[in-house]
């Protein structure tokens, strides 16, 4: 007779298995609902996210607890994880059925798209083990692929789902070959194990190589310098709701999982991977500035600005102490929030012909759009990490946690690198409020109900990101009670 399986260790991935049943039942319902589905789906979705997020907060574990074989575990620190993603992937599923519908987007399928890859987002920090790793860098990954090239009718929709396929397949079979190489060389798949291995083996050549294929793998998900050439096509070409759930939600997940792959896992090595990890910081905080200088499209400039914040998050891995995990955490949620409301924005002012805008289309907007212009405004100031907004304190402690662990020159690039940054953020501000509107610029959405979502995700996000400049308390106090 087997043994009962140990239900108490399942309990924290009960969120997990709400998003899994919630995409089970988008599939099963976008089958048989035929008349008002894409508000049906809408809600099948919305409950699912609403019955996750309520399990994760009941189900918070006080300490870490292992499953299936220690393959995963959860702790406070990936649970912290599963809200953020909760609360990304809620307003892009509020923000697609006015977009879709708007942009004649046919199928259904992308309600059930989002909840698998947020499915792999929440799991990625829980991974212990290498395949469970892999696995989980495919749930986020190939839903993306699909949505990515979602606006079948725009050209630009279809070359951005290509080129994230391809750079992101090479990136997959790095991870795939760099686990093969610890595997072989370990005997096991479990990340304690092969750091301790790591740490006794005196041949550690092929470890490393296993260890640097591994992490040009995650590297291209994040799009460090240099594998980014191709996010910025697919940001401008990806449907606007789905590249902010992509910018927010990916970094998210993958920061969360590299932070306990160095700093659990490959710790013994760290004089070996640090020095990779700084030379990757720093060209990737100078290449992600420069080139953002001279962009015209928004989606374009908030495409090399996600690159340069990928630098400054890298700048936290190699500190990798507590107060640059911590840092970490705050400024992924300070970047989701400002990335999310600006995304939803663009998505309130695309039509059927195009999904972006440009600088010139942003004159004069303050006139037309006042609420619209001054929530930019605030996402905006937030990624330059301007006082009083949530950036400000992410870079604040990100930058004190490199200082405190010695890297004072990775900390003046970064600094100089985010006066660089005011540049080209305050040029859109200057457009706004500077500048007089040109003919032929952005239009205002028509009023009533087509254009509230897109109002209330930016209103949203807009009161988190000052909420979290102006009283970080709370939010500090709850990531310090979580271990690392």
């Amino acid at each position: 007779m087997m043994p009962n399986p140990n239900l108490g260790a399942l309990l924290p991935l009960l969120p997990a298995l709400l998003i899994t049943l919630g995409a089970v039942a988008l599939v099963l319902a976008d089958a048989l609902i035929r008349k008002r589905g894409e508000t049906a789906l809408a809600s099948i979705a919305l409950s699912a996210i609403g019955a996750a997020f309520i399990a994760q907060v009941l189900v918070f574990p006080r300490e870490s607890a292992s499953a299936f074989n220690g393959a995963l575990e959860t702790d406070g620190y990936s649970a912290l994880v599963s809200l953020v993603v909760l609360a990304v992937l809620a307003l892009t599923v509020v923000l697609a059925p006015s977009y879709f519908a708007k942009m004649r987007a046919g199928g259904r399928e992308h309600y059930a798209l989002l909840l698998i890859s947020a499915l792999g987002m929440m799991l990625l920090p829980c991974a212990r083990e290498l395949v469970s790793l892999i696995v989980c860098v495919e749930l986020v990954s190939i839903p993306l692929y699909v949505l990515a090239g979602y606006n079948r009718a725009l050209e630009s929709s279809g070359e951005a789902a290509f080129k994230y396929f391809i750079p992101g397949a090479f990136a997959s079979a790095f991870i795939i070959y760099g686990a093969a190489f610890l595997y072989g060389n370990t005997g096991t798949l479990y990340l304690q194990p092969i750091g301790e291995t790591l740490l006794l083996a005196e041949n550690k050549a092929l470890l490393l190589l296993g260890l640097a294929l591994l992490l040009a793998g995650f590297a291209f998900k994040v799009a460090l310098v240099p594998f980014h050439a191709w996010l910025p096509d697919v940001y401008q070409g990806s449907p606007s709701p789905v590249t902010g759930f992509m910018a927010a939600g990916v970094k998210i997940a993958v920061f969360a999982a590299l932070l306990r792959l160095l700093a659990v896992g490959f710790q013994p090595a760290a004089e070996h991977w640090r020095a990779g990890i700084f030379v990757l910081a720093v060209l990737t905080m100078c290449l992600g500035n420069l080139l953002a200088l001279h962009q015209l499209s928004l989606k374009r400039m908030l495409a090399y600005s996600s690159i340069a914040h990928a630098g400054y998050l890298a700048v936290g891995l190699v500190a990798a102490n507590r107060e640059a995990q911590l840092a970490m955490l705050f400024y992924l949620i300070a970047y989701a929030a400002a990335t999310v409301g600006a995304f939803a924005l663009i998505s309130a002012w695309a039509d059927g012909k195009r999904d972006d805008i440009y600088l010139g289309e942003m004159r004069g907007l303050s006139e037309r759009q006042p609420l619209a212009a001054l929530a930019m405004l605030l996402f905006l100031l937030s990624l330059i990490g301007f006082p009083l907004t949530a950036g400000f304190i992410g870079k604040l402690m990100l930058f004190s946690a490199a200082y405190a662990a010695g890297y004072i020159a990775l900390l003046v690039v970064a600094v100089l690198n985010s006066i660089v940054s005011v540049y080209y953020y305050l040029r859109v501000a200057q457009a706004m409020y500077m500048l007089p509107a040109e003919s032929g610029g952005a239009k205002s959405r028509p009023a009533g109900i087509a254009g509230a979502p897109y109002l209330w995700v930016a209103v949203i996000c807009a009161v988190a990101v000052l909420a979290l400049g102006i009283a970080p308390r709370a939010l500090l106090a709850i990531l310090g009670m979580q271990g690392f």
